[in-house]
């Protein structure tokens, strides 16, 4: 009985070391996305997005510099392009001088290994790699001047929006896979991060166009 009674203490002692270890971080940042589209005719086009991210994470320490990184995060992203012929826009069907402008908001959850290398008492750098798991909250189209946007089509200068991620006629799946990856370092409590994410299913809803992005992001972050 005394040896499972230090068995339980050890382990309760060894948890609580591995608690006060943990550390909280936050963070924001810039991303610059690029959406390609390709459809079965191996037509494709790209399209630029800019947006900002915001969340945290909470780092858990396996062994030694070895670590682990669940965290939340939000997107936002925006962005805008001209067709001057008939073609496909954030994965929307586009005619001859039809113009989109689209906006999203989504969830992300990364889940992801880091190892950091201390290069000083007060100096850190890091790599990490991981799954990011993203769930759409809004995806908006905005078309003008003779577009389609989703199931809505228009004329001359009458503007005309759609849900993306409507069940019926949106063109979008809300839930998308990534795998990111990336470095950062720090100093103190500060934190500078360059990442990179790449999508691993498919954004779009047609099974005739596969729609993938990847993305840029640099951020700074304050750990706890």
């Amino acid at each position: 009985m005394k040896k499972i009674y230090a068995i339980v203490l050890s382990a309760a002692l060894v948890l609580l070391g591995t608690q006060a270890k943990a550390q909280l971080s936050v963070g924001a940042g810039y991303l610059n996305s690029t959406e390609t589209t390709t459809t079965n005719a191996n037509n494709s086009s790209n399209a630029g997005l800019n947006g900002i991210y915001v969340g945290g994470q909470y780092n858990l320490p396996i062994v030694a510099g070895l670590n682990i990184a669940p965290g939340l995060y939000l997107d936002m992203l925006f962005g805008g392009s001209k067709s001057e012929a008939a073609g496909t826009v954030f994965g929307i069907p586009v005619s001859a001088n039809g113009s989109v402008k689209y906006t999203e908001l989504a969830l992300n959850i990364p889940v992801n290994l880091n190892y950091t290398f201390h290069v000083g008492s007060d100096f850190n750098v890091f790599l990490y790699a991981g799954p990011v798991l993203q769930y759409g909250l809004l995806s908006k189209s905005s078309a003008n001047a003779g577009a389609s946007a989703g199931a809505i089509s228009i004329g001359g200068n009458k503007p005309a929006e759609a849900n993306n991620y409507d069940a019926d006629y949106g063109s979008r799946n809300p839930f998308v896979v990534y795998l990111g990856g990336g470095a950062g370092i720090q100093a103190g409590a500060l934190q500078v991060i360059l990442g990179y994410d790449h999508s691993l299913t498919n954004i779009s809803k047609n099974t005739n166009v596969n729609l993938g992005r990847s993305q840029i992001k640099i951020g700074v972050g304050y750990s706890f």
